[in-house]
């Protein structure tokens, strides 16, 4: 009886291994989409096809302005632009305030530290301010990544 459940015992742990060497090789080869913004220890995981917003008051026309990115392909598109003052969409060279107006392809966006735009992104309904903390080189880098799984946790769970 002793030699059954020994053997019993032993293709289990080996089972178990075999399975956590798949779960291992599986989060080291599967990525995941991260929206990063390094200098605030945001790291938000994005699919395909979805929207966020950044929201900003232009400095020189005092006006609120929401640009729409949409995640595509691995990367930022810049959809829409939306204000009131005519005199931004000019500044920014749009003609147009009719959705969508714009079509720029991103990796990534930096803002100015010193911006006084009160910056902030909304994703997954939740608000972030942007703040001043700047990186080394003194702007604030909003970047999409890609991440392997297993790092992405690592970074949760250390956070």
């Amino acid at each position: 009886m002793k030699d059954r459940s020994w053997r019993i015992a032993k293709c289990l742990v080996l089972v178990s291994v075999a399975l956590l060497s798949v779960l291992v090789m599986v989060t080291l080869w599967k990525s995941v989409l991260v929206l990063e913004i390094a200098c605030l220890g945001v790291e938000e995981p994005v699919s395909p096809g979805e929207v966020f917003v950044r929201t900003y008051t232009n400095s020189m026309y005092e006006a609120p302005v929401h640009e729409v990115f949409r995640i595509e392909d691995g990367h930022l598109r810049l959809v829409h632009v939306k204000t009131e003052s005519d005199a931004v969409l000019a500044y920014l060279g749009i003609e147009s305030k009719d959705e969508p107006n714009v079509n720029l392809k991103l990796t990534e966006f930096n803002i100015p530290a010193a911006s006084t735009g009160r910056h902030m992104i909304r994703l997954h309904n939740r608000d972030v301010s942007l703040g001043t903390r700047e990186g080394r080189d003194g702007t604030i880098r909003v970047k999409l990544i890609r991440v392997p799984l297993i790092l992405h946790f690592g970074r949760l769970i250390w956070r």
